[in-house]
C-alpha cells in the first residue's frame, strides 16, 4: 500500500502557501503605515531603511524561489509515493 506521501505535501505546501500570504499582507500593511504622515524623523528613517532591505528579501524569497520549493516538495512526494507503492526486492 502506498504511503500517502502527496496528499500530506499537498496539505503541507497548502499551509505554507496561506503563510507566505499572510506574511506578505503583514509586510504591506506595514509599508502602507510607513507613509503616513506622523512617520517622520531619523529614526522613523534608519528604521524605515532597515525594515525595506529585511522586506524586499522575504518579499523576493516568497515569490518564485517559494514557488520552486514548493513544485519540488510535490514532485518529491509524488515519486515517494510512487516507491512506497511498489513493491521492492526482499
Amino acid at each position: 500500500m502506498a504511503i500517502p506521501y502527496v496528499q500530506e505535501c499537498n496539505e503541507a505546501m497548502s499551509i505554507v502557501s496561506g503563510a507566505a500570504t499572510d506574511i506578505e499582507e503583514a509586510i504591506q500593511a506595514i509599508r502602507d503605515l510607513v507613509g503616513d504622515q506622523t512617520w517622520t524623523g531619523s529614526k522613523a528613517d534608519d528604521w524605515e531603511t532597515d525594515f525595506n532591505g529585511f522586506a524586499t528579501d522575504a518579499t523576493n524569497s516568497l515569490g518564485t524561489p517559494l514557488d520552486e520549493a514548493m513544485r519540488t516538495a510535490r514532485s518529491n512526494a509524488a515519486r515517494w509515493q510512487a516507491e512506497s507503492a511498489s513493491p521492492g526486492p526482499n
